[in-house]
């Protein structure tokens, strides 16, 4: 019968195909197949704020797939390629959620920390909370995820060096959490899978932090202590001009400060809310020619709105969602972007090595100069050598239903129709739908379009749809 092959045909779109790891490459991020730049267009994703993560009740941003394939379909109609994901437990089933967002070719970073006792560092006393205990939690996490093809990153602290105290107290552990997590992961996961660091925009602070976690200790280049990417939290271009303007918001300071990095650097957070609203003109200063030789792209802030006011979308207690004027310029400056442009190969960029940690390269904003790195914590080498045991192993699993079930709104309160995700073929990640590759940034109204997406092995057609087709064919022929 033909609608038994048309099922047949629509299991076989929503299998469990998988897009192409990302790696690090010196201040670039790099598809590990094509070796293309990776620019982060993102947004920081954690549904439900506090609320949302409640492990004791198998609850955490990634538990529920009907929730993450309404999110799913409207971030890939946004077009986003990447998402922020703070607050999970590495005892929850994440399988379907994250299958479903690398259907739609979105990448995810994952935070390792979360805000309940036990599980991040104690910024104002480290060395009390950097256990076994704690270690225990974050090789969890990276068991959690360190399957799933789509898993960016792991963010080894958020904002931990954020004042004098922390300055002088902190980086010393952050580099002991990162080499830890970087350990394990060589012990136990079939890929690399970098780790980096969430930094607070504390302009004294930031050019110190940057050079205190991605140097090389003793010179070493495989050093596991030295970061692999920085994020930067910042919220400094607020409105549109002539009330903020590339230079007024300081991001002419911060590319000179990051003119030498020499791992990624990206919004890890961005988005001021005090003029609303947004117009997210630091959208297209982020991804212009004037920002993009030195960093790597951003994150919006944030998916759901909150009482913070800085969503995109309103989510009800039933379900349903509206979407935010925030959401819809956020789209026209994303639907400007040239993909082909953003995604250009800096041989210069991929070949750079980092500075021998030293005394000199930090400055006076009080960042410590010390890099003897404190040791593993007592039963903390045990984990690392035999693995840990309080985790659910991801793997990615077929998505079967791509239509969301719920109402969804635009932000003039009409109805979205036939509101469903679009899985993309093996090896692609989503863009704008409104991309442009000849170079040029066109003018347009951010109006939503078929999604789109960029190849990772290069083919025109991946060969998986010719075998769907068969597949069909062969349906109908026999009279399934």
């Amino acid at each position: 019968m033909l609608s038994h092959a048309i099922a047949l045909f629509a299991l076989w779109i929503s299998r469990a195909s998988a897009v192409q790891p990302i790696k690090v490459q010196g201040s670039d991020f790099v598809n590990s197949v094509s070796n293309q730049r990776f620019q982060v267009i993102g947004v920081a994703y954690q549904p439900g704020g506090s609320a949302g993560y409640m492990p004791q009740t198998g609850v955490d941003p990634l538990s529920n797939g009907t929730t993450c394939l309404r999110d799913a379909a409207l971030m890939q109609r946004l077009g986003l390629n990447t998402i922020r994901v703070y607050n999970l437990s590495p005892s929850i089933n994440h399988d379907l959620c994250v299958s479903i967002f690398n259907d739609v070719g979105i990448y995810m970073f994952i935070d390792v920390n979360s805000p309940l006792p036990n599980e991040s560092l104690n910024a104002g006393d480290p060395g009390t909370s950097y256990d076994a205990t704690y270690l225990e939690r974050i090789f969890g996490i990276v068991e959690a995820f360190k399957d799933y093809p789509n898993t960016l990153g792991f963010f080894a602290g958020n904002e931990d060096i954020n004042g004098p105290d922390s300055a002088s107290l902190d980086p010393a552990y952050l580099r002991a959490v990162t080499r830890d997590l970087k350990n394990y992961i060589s012990k136990h996961s079939n890929r690399t899978v970098p780790v980096g660091y969430s930094a607070a925009d504390v302009r004294p602070l930031l050019v110190d932090t940057s050079s205190y976690l991605q140097c090389a200790i003793n010179g070493s280049t495989t050093d596991p202590s030295r970061i692999d990417f920085f994020g930067l939290n910042s919220y400094s271009w607020c409105g549109a001009p002539p009330a903020t303007s590339f230079d007024q918001a300081g991001y002419n300071l911060l590319v000179a400060d990051f003119a030498n990095t020499t791992v990624p650097v990206f919004f890890s957070e961005y988005g001021c809310n005090k003029v609303e609203p947004r117009v997210w003109d630091d959208t297209a200063a982020l991804f212009s020619p004037e920002m993009d030789g030195v960093f790597s792209g951003g994150l919006a802030y944030e998916y759901t709105e909150d009482s913070n006011n800085f969503g995109l979308v309103n989510i009800s207690a039933n379900g349903s969602a509206q979407l935010r004027v925030d959401y819809d310029n956020l789209q026209a400056q994303l639907n400007k972007l040239s993909i082909s442009f953003l995604e250009s190969s800096n041989a210069t960029a991929t070949a750079l090595t980092p500075a021998t940690c030293q005394s000199s390269l930090i400055g006076t904003s009080g960042i410590s100069n010390n890099f003897t790195i404190p040791p593993v914590p007592p039963g903390g080498q045990d984990l690392i050598d035999n693995g840990v045991t309080n985790f659910t192993s991801g793997q990615l699993v077929p998505v079967s239903q791509l239509s969301v079930p719920m109402a969804v709104f635009d932000s003039n309160g009409v109805q979205l129709q036939g509101l469903a995700i679009v899985p993309l073929p093996d090896d692609q990640s989503n863009t704008p739908s409104g991309q442009n590759t000849t170079g040029t940034t066109p003018s347009g109204t951010g109006s939503a379009a078929t999604p789109s997406a960029t190849k990772g092995a290069g083919a025109q057609i991946a060969a998986g749809h010719w075998v769907g087709w068969v597949v069909l064919g062969l349906a109908l022929v026999w009279g399934l």
